[in-house]
C-alpha cells in the first residue's frame, strides 16, 4: 500500500480547518496534520475531523509534511517561514493563504531553501466568522484561489500548487504579487478600515448610548468585521500599507464629493450615485452566485441578500478567468 502524502496545515482557524474538511475527501491517500498556537483552535480543528492529528510543536508539524499550507495572516508568516524553512524536506511545497503576497514572497524567497518551492495563495472567501466552529467542507468550491507564484517556482510546484487548490474544490487563479496587492488593498484590507472607523466615531459619540438603539441592517453590514485575529488583521493592512494607504485617500476624496452634494441638496446627484452603486453591487452578487464574470446574468439568477450571505457565496475575482502566466 502506497504510503499517504502528508500535508501539513499551520493555523486551524476557519480556514485552515475548512482546507482540512474538503481534503478529507481525499483520507484514503493523505494523512492531514495540523498545528495551531492555540490549543484550543487545535482541539477544536480534530475534534471536527479536519485534521487526522496535530502536533504543538511547529517542526514537528513540518518535518515530514510534502504540502505544508499557511493559514496565517501575512504578519504571522515571516517569523514561520524562518522558523520551519531550515526543516523542510526537499521537493515539500509550500502554500499560504495571506491576503497580502508581495512581503510574503519576498520572506520565502529568503528564509526557504532551494530545495522547496513556494507558491503564493489566497482563497477568496466570504464568512460572518472567522472562527474554527465556521469551518465547512464546501467553502472552496468554486471559489476562485488567487495563486501567486515566487521568482523561482517551477511549472512543476505551480502544477502542485494548481493541484492542491483543485483538490479542496477551488479555482486557480493566476496573478502578480504587485497586481494582487493593489487589488486586495480596495476590497480587502480598505473594507476592514471602513468598519473599524465608522464604528469608532459612532461608538465613541457621546449619543451612542441612544444612537445603537436605531442602528440596523445599514450599520450592521458596514461595521461588522469577520476577523477573529484582530492583532492579524492590523498586520496585513501595515504589510499592505503602500497600496491601502492610496485607497484610503482615494475615499477620503470621494466622500468629499459626497460631503459637496449633501451641502448643495444635490437629491438627483446623490440618487445616481446610489443607483449606480447599487447596480455595480447587484452585477457583483450575480457573477460571484454563478462563478461567471464574462457574461452578464440575467435578474432571476440573482439570489436575495440574505440568500447570498447565508449561503456564504465567495468574495473575489476581477473579472477575467484563470490562465496559466507565461514564462
Amino acid at each position: 500500500m502506497a504510503e499517504k502524502m502528508q500535508i501539513t496545515i499551520i493555523g486551524l482557524g476557519m480556514i485552515g480547518a475548512s482546507a482540512g474538511l474538503a481534503l478529507r475527501r481525499y483520507q484514503d491517500k493523505v494523512l492531514l496534520v495540523g498545528h495551531d498556537p492555540d490549543p484550543a483552535r487545535a482541539g477544536k480543528a480534530k475534534q471536527m475531523g479536519a485534521v487526522d492529528r496535530t502536533e504543538w510543536n511547529l517542526i514537528n508539524a513540518v518535518v515530514k509534511a510534502d504540502r505544508v499550507l499557511l493559514t496565517l495572516p501575512a504578519g504571522a508568516l515571516r517569523e514561520v517561514l524562518e522558523l520551519i524553512g531550515p526543516e523542510l524536506k526537499p521537493g515539500c511545497l509550500v502554500v499560504d493563504t495571506a491576503d497580502v503576497k508581495a512581503p510574503v514572497l519576498e520572506w520565502a524567497v529568503k528564509y526557504l531553501p532551494d530545495t522547496v518551492s513556494f507558491i503564493g495563495g489566497h482563497p477568496i472567501v466570504l464568512a460572518e466568522n472567522m472562527d474554527t466552529a465556521s469551518a465547512r467542507a464546501d467553502l472552496f468550491d468554486k471559489k476562485l484561489f488567487c495563486l501567486i507564484p515566487s521568482e523561482r517556482a517551477s511549472d512543476r510546484s505551480l502544477n502542485l500548487a494548481v493541484d492542491l487548490a483543485q483538490a479542496m474544490g477551488a479555482q486557480p487563479f493566476f496573478l502578480d504579487a504587485i497586481e494582487h496587492d493593489g487589488l486586495a488593498a480596495a476590497v480587502s484590507q480598505l473594507p476592514l478600515v471602513m468598519a473599524g472607523a465608522l464604528m469608532s466615531i459612532a461608538s465613541g459619540s457621546s449619543g451612542w448610548g441612544d444612537m445603537r438603539k436605531l442602528a440596523g441592517s445599514q450599520f450592521y453590514s458596514g461595521t461588522w468585521v469577520a476577523e477573529d485575529d484582530y492583532k492579524g488583521a492590523a498586520g496585513t493592512c501595515l504589510a499592505n500599507q503602500k497600496y491601502l494607504t492610496h485607497w484610503i485617500d482615494r475615499l477620503i476624496e470621494e466622500l468629499e464629493l459626497w460631503k459637496e452634494q449633501i451641502v448643495a441638496g444635490a437629491q438627483e446627484e446623490l440618487a445616481k450615485k446610489l443607483e449606480a452603486g447599487q447596480s455595480a453591487a447587484s452585477a457583483w452578487v450575480r457573477a460571484q452566485a454563478q462563478g461567471v464574470w464574462e457574461e452578464p446574468l440575467p435578474m432571476s439568477d440573482l439570489p436575495s441578500s440574505g440568500a447570498y450571505m447565508r449561503q456564504m457565496i465567495g468574495l473575489g475575482g476581477w473579472g477575467r478567468r484563470p490562465e496559466k502566466p507565461k514564462k
